[in-house]
């Protein structure tokens, strides 16, 4: 985003700073791109955040189903709890290793691991109900993963995007092309060209289903990591890149080992310095 509005900025120095196209005309072609860049750029939000809120909820339905899982098997089966625990432990940590819309195909063997510790669960006549409650809840967190490979790919296609940037170009042209040399018309030519830009990232960020990650990504599942009693974790290229800032004063982190060959990585106990 400063980058582009550094280069919007840096426009109004190369370019002339008089109109260099008709003024009737630009009009008609800045009056048609804004047009149709605003219904194209709408539909696409529309499209991206329904998803993405669907996405949203069927996470948050399958950490709710991780947790009451792990509670009924306490209660039902208290030997298999630290089992459970383990295997949900793995899980877990290889959904965040994973963007949201890859994790679901990418942890089927953990996943499997998980819910065989679940399905070897002794039957106890004593305890029917409790077992066909935590056969239920299995069942639900199923559905929601089933869900989420239906969900987890992206909505735009290079095409869509290609149409966007177009749009986007032909507008932005036609603000500079019809400079009037005052400042405040370079201005908002300048503010224009970024809100476009912060648009355009705000699409990505919901065709990619990581649009307020923090909240209902690492910190859900930081939750669950403290209800199964364990340290959570973060992936190190999440803490490095700025996408997730720890406020845990003990957490795990997890570094690849020889990345791209291998998807390997080593686990470290992190402990903040008060």
């Amino acid at each position: 985003f400063f980058l582009a509005t550094a280069a919007f900025l840096a426009l109004l120095f190369v370019l002339p700073s008089e109109g260099f196209i008709d003024s009737e005309l630009g009009g008609t072609i800045l009056t048609i791109t804004t047009f149709l860049l605003g219904i194209i750029a709408g539909f696409y939000i529309y499209i991206t955040s329904t998803d993405y809120v669907h996405v949203k909820d069927l996470i948050a339905n399958e950490n709710a189903g991780w947790m009451s899982l792990h509670r009924s098997v306490s209660l039902y089966h208290p030997p298999a709890a630290a089992r459970l625990a383990d295997a949900m432990d793995t899980y877990l940590r290889r959904t965040l290793d994973y963007e949201i819309m890859d994790y679901p195909r990418n942890t089927i063997a953990e996943f499997d691991a998980t819910t065989t510790v679940v399905r070897k669960l002794p039957f106890k006549p004593k305890f029917a109900s409790i077992h066909q409650v935590i056969l239920g809840e299995l069942d639900a967190i199923t559905a929601a993963r089933q869900q989420l490979f239906v969900l987890g790919t992206k909505n735009l296609s290079a095409f869509s995007w290609t149409v966007l940037f177009a749009l986007a170009a032909l507008v932005i042209s036609s603000l500079y092309g019809l400079r009037t040399g005052e400042a405040f018309f370079d201005i908002v030519t300048v503010l224009i060209g970024s809100t476009i830009i912060l648009l355009f990232l705000l699409i990505r960020d919901l065709d990619c289903y990581i649009w307020n990650e923090r909240t209902f990504g690492f910190e859900a599942e930081t939750q669950l990591f403290q209800t199964i009693g364990k340290l959570p974790y973060f992936p190190a290229e999440a803490i490095a890149s700025g996408r997730i800032h720890p406020m845990e004063s003990e957490y795990r982190i997890g570094t690849f080992v020889r990345y791209p060959e291998s998807l390997e990585r080593t686990i470290a106990v992190h402990q903040s310095t008060p």
